[in-house]
């Protein structure tokens, strides 16, 4: 029977700043308080458990901690050139430069930062660590508000 286990929310929000890239220049910075969901779908074991609970969140916590409080940006933009110095990243494109605390910036393997894009590298965070398990299919949600959300999907096996 296929079974759907889902863990998010809550302790799984974080809140985050971003610019996402549009036609080669950064929108205006901002931020989000951003929700995230993980689905997992399967059939349970002979044990009656699709995968434990505390291995899900564990994995999900993870995932999730360097990304809290900080300035999202995106590592593998063509468009934006990102430097390092004296404690600050820059990052500027031909119309637009951010200079922030380099502790108070992730620079994430990631072409832009939509919310898209943040879900599929979540999603890429999670998986390593639920292998092995009776998994078909894995699902992250991030919201970035009440009425707005994307959800990337893979199939495990």
């Amino acid at each position: 029977m296929l079974t759907i286990l889902q863990v998010g929310r809550g302790e799984f929000g974080f809140s985050a700043a971003h610019a996402g890239l549009h036609d080669g220049e950064f929108e205006p910075l901002h931020g989000h308080t951003f929700q995230v969901t993980l689905r997992l779908f399967g059939e349970p074991g002979f044990d009656g458990m699709l995968i434990d609970f505390s291995k899900v969140k564990s994995a999900l916590r993870e995932a999730i901690a360097p990304l809290r409080r900080r300035t999202l940006i995106p590592g593998l933009a063509q468009q934006a050139r990102i430097t390092s110095e004296n404690d600050t990243v820059s990052i500027a494109t031909s119309g637009k430069a951010y200079v922030l605390p380099a502790d108070d910036v992730v620079v994430l393997p990631l072409a832009n930062t939509t919310t898209e894009a943040i879900a599929g590298y979540l999603l890429e965070q999670v998986l390593p660590h639920l292998q092995g398990e009776c998994l078909t299919t894995a699902e992250l949600e991030v919201s970035e508000a009440p009425d707005t959300s994307v959800t990337a999907r893979v199939d495990v096996n």
